[in-house]
């Protein structure tokens, strides 16, 4: 389908949303001429079986990532269904103002202490701003962005620029104009790649205080962003929320997509080569043209139909060479995903996730990283990830038996921020239990709401059932009813050691 980024969808008809739709389509005119069909096509005839599982895995290794992003957008920015909590349209935030829990399961090993906001922008036709008002400290907060390969290129909140009023103008790779004349030079940010993601986060410090919580949206609020042709329309800020016009995208797209969500769970391989053959020929999605390894892939992979002016069609395949494809694929994901391993620091059981070890040319590293989390490894300066599969004997956590992990109150792991230890089921789902608890944060250790021992312990139980101690119960980190389970402890703002692996975790010991 033609590609036009930016539809307008049913928004409210105030006199600024008139306008600023009107301003739209002028900036949309000059990309309506430009667009085009691309020429369906299938796998070229000479490639052999192996040659296509070979190209497919190459693809896997190269694109997850890209493929990830791309189908992201689509959920944020085109997918306006009821069941789809973040659709947001483009260029505009998407404040969800409940804490994660069981019931969400859109996406896996997400955080339960944070607030989110977030959504997807595209400065190919305008610059993007980004701002908000002074918050009161004592509280984290961040607002991060990041491209599809994914590099990290803006890091705001208190351990990064402060808790100050703050405001940033993001323009795209090739973007040329006149810059708005109250923007500093530390405001102006050039983004890698004119399709990006922002994420907000903002620390809920007990989730069982209604109050606290109400504070934590206020901070949600506090944040705005959109075109700088709407903050301009408005007199150098932004409406509400709710008066800010939703514009839905109009990105190349198949029907699949819609049922594909968390990709690392409901994608195939020809998933996989039809996204990418759509982000190769997306404008905003601005390639690595500097990459001299990008480029020779992307040669190497234009056989499959991954190429510009062209579009994978699964229709032209052969029962042959989709076999190869889903082949290549299924080969593709436990080599990344070990690759990926090897990056991994241990420390002390616990495998530990730092940027400070990660190489964006390690093809294969990156996809396996994608695999677990899209957006993969975060930048060590924000926070590190320690995940944790098996317990001090080797054996997979598995929630049949019952476990202790005891940490010395002297020695708890060292951040400037906080810490999250949250429990996931086998499929990185958060585990539904009936008091609500997800997760054990130093938020929590510090107002007291965990027992203590005498000789300075922290013991969490981790069981199905509750114990009948009380001082056990306030401990107590509920296990999924039946099957494995997993750990993806987070550390905002971590110390060295929690960067370079030397932290010695404790291990989850096996008490029956």
């Amino acid at each position: 389908m033609p590609c036009r980024p930016l539809r307008a969808a049913c928004a409210p008809r105030t006199a600024l949303a008139t306008l600023y739709l009107a301003l739209l389509a002028l900036l949309a005119a000059p990309l309506a001429s430009q667009a085009r069909d691309l020429t369906p096509t299938g796998i070229h005839a000479d490639l052999s079986p192996a040659e296509i599982s070979a190209l497919t895995a190459e693809a896997y290794y190269w694109g997850l990532n890209i493929a990830g992003f791309y189908e992201l957008r689509y959920l944020y920015t085109q997918l306006d269904d009821p069941r789809n909590p973040i659709y947001s349209g483009v260029n505009r935030l998407n404040p969800l103002y409940k804490l994660m829990d069981a019931k969400d399961r859109y996406a896996t090993t997400v955080n339960a202490s944070t607030l989110y906001s977030g959504g997807m922008f595209d400065v190919s036709q305008e610059p993007v701003v980004l701002e908000t008002t002074a918050i009161a400290p004592g509280r984290y907060w961040s607002l991060q962005t990041l491209d599809q390969y994914p590099r990290w290129f803006l890091l705001a909140g208190p351990q990064f620029t402060g808790n100050h009023a703050q405001r940033y103008l993001i323009v795209g790779p090739d973007w040329q104009g006149d810059l708005p004349a109250g923007f500093a030079s530390t405001q102006i940010i050039k983004a890698p790649s004119a399709a990006f993601s922002a994420t907000l986060r903002v620390a809920v410090l007990d989730r069982n205080d209604p109050q606290d919580l109400a504070e934590a949206r206020k901070v949600i609020d506090s944040f705005s962003a959109g075109p700088l042709s709407l903050w301009q329309a408005n007199g150098g800020a932004f409406p509400p929320l709710a008066e800010q016009p939703k514009i839905r995208a109009d990105y190349r797209h198949f029907p699949r997509m819609a049922a594909i969500g968390d990709i690392s769970k409901s994608m195939t391989g020809v998933d996989l080569l039809q996204l990418l053959s759509l982000a190769v020929n997306d404008s905003a999605m601005t390639l690595q043209r500097d990459s001299r390894q990008e480029t020779d892939t992307l040669a190497r992979l234009a056989p499959l139909g991954i190429a510009p002016g062209k579009r994978f069609d699964p229709a032209a395949l052969s029962s042959a060479q989709r076999a190869a494809v889903e082949d290549g694929y299924r080969t593709a994901r436990p080599i990344a995903r070990q690759a990926m391993n090897e990056a991994l620091v241990d420390m002390n059981g616990w495998q530990l996730q730092s940027s400070l070890f990660y190489d964006d040319l390690d093809y294969r590293g990156r996809a396996g990283a994608q695999d677990v989390a899209w957006g993969s490894p975060v930048h060590y300066q924000s926070h590190s990830i320690a995940y944790l599969f098996d317990d001090s004997r080797g054996q997979p956590l598995d929630s049949d038996y019952h476990y202790t992990l005891t940490f010395d109150v002297d020695q708890l792991p060292p951040v400037t921020e906080f810490w999250e230890l949250p429990v996931y089921d086998a499929q990185g789902y958060l585990v539904d239990n009936p008091i609500n608890r997800y997760n054990a944060t130093s938020y929590q250790y510090r107002a007291g709401d965990y027992h203590v021992s005498e000789d300075g312990k922290l013991v969490f139980y981790l069981q199905r059932e509750a114990p009948t101690d009380p001082d056990k119960k306030r401990n107590w980190l509920p296990l999924p009813a039946e099957g494995k389970f997993q750990f993806a402890a987070r550390f905002y703002g971590p110390m060295a050691p929690l960067i370079d692996g030397r932290y010695a975790m404790p291990q989850v010991m096996r008490s029956d």
